[in-house]
């Protein structure tokens, strides 16, 4: 299956300090990919050179074929790549409507819709139809700042679902929801259409196995092993470098 997502020997130095060591990576369409590793393996570096947020010191980022290396982040969402943040980015003291309809009118460069509220009729009940498939039809017309923690997490995703990418990249989605949330978390990531291309950083292992066909692991910038969830939790050098473990015989 052809690569969407391809990272080729990528470095990433601050000063003295790299960050990340040579990093190769491909990533398939409609592939649901975890990456994990104790903090400081240099995941979130990794997804903030995909995203475009940072320049890797050295190697390449292609997206759809196309090198994007250089390229700054708001040019990702052209090439059908949307991300989430650990903190949810919603204006809070606008409505899930609105913060939808803003999304979609960025998404199409139609800059003065940004400075209205939903005045497009089409635009606004797609606002409404997107909100649908997250689960939050029922709250369409309640400020973002009232949500529950899990539903603001659950807005995030509809603005990225907005711009229709094909890869998405979730920046620990299950953060700071309780058990009942990630559940409902899980459940929506899983109702995805499955030609939607997954990348996503978590720390809650439960939640990471039950979404990834395929699980990469990081320590100290580098990867040390990729393979199928059920590969990575009997590996006894995960075990080791994540868990300070041995795994179970």
């Amino acid at each position: 299956m052809a690569s969407v997502v391809q990272v080729r020997a990528v470095t990433v130095a601050f000063g003295g300090l790299r960050a990340l060591r040579g990093v190769d990576l491909d990533i398939a369409q409609g592939e649901r990919l975890a990456v994990i590793g104790p903090n400081g393996a240099g995941k979130t570096t990794l997804f903030n050179v995909i995203a475009g947020d940072i320049a890797p010191t050295a190697g390449a980022v292609v997206i759809r074929g196309q090198d994007c290396t250089y390229r700054p982040s708001r040019h990702r969402p052209r090439l059908g790549l949307a991300r989430t943040y650990q903190k949810a980015r919603a204006f809070s003291g606008l409505t899930v409507r609105e913060n939808i309809y803003l999304a979609l009118a960025g998404h199409r460069g139609r800059h003065r819709a940004l400075w209205r509220s939903p005045a497009d009729r089409a635009m606004s009940d797609e606002a409404g139809e997107v909100a649908d498939r997250v689960w939050l039809s029922a709250q369409l017309d309640t400020v973002a700042g009232e949500l529950a923690h899990g539903q603001r997490r659950q807005l995030e995703l509809a603005m990225a679902i907005a711009t229709r990418p094909d890869v998405m990249l979730l920046d620990e989605p299950a953060s700071g929801l309780s058990r009942g949330e990630r559940e409902r978390l899980v459940d929506l990531l899983e109702s995805f259409d499955e030609r939607l291309t997954l990348l996503l950083i978590e720390h809650d292992m439960d939640v990471a196995f039950r979404i990834a066909q395929r699980v990469v692991v990081m320590a100290d910038g580098e990867q040390v092993m990729a393979g199928t969830p059920e590969q990575v939790r009997a590996d006894p050098h995960v075990h080791r470098i994540y868990l300070g473990t041995e795994a179970a015989a």
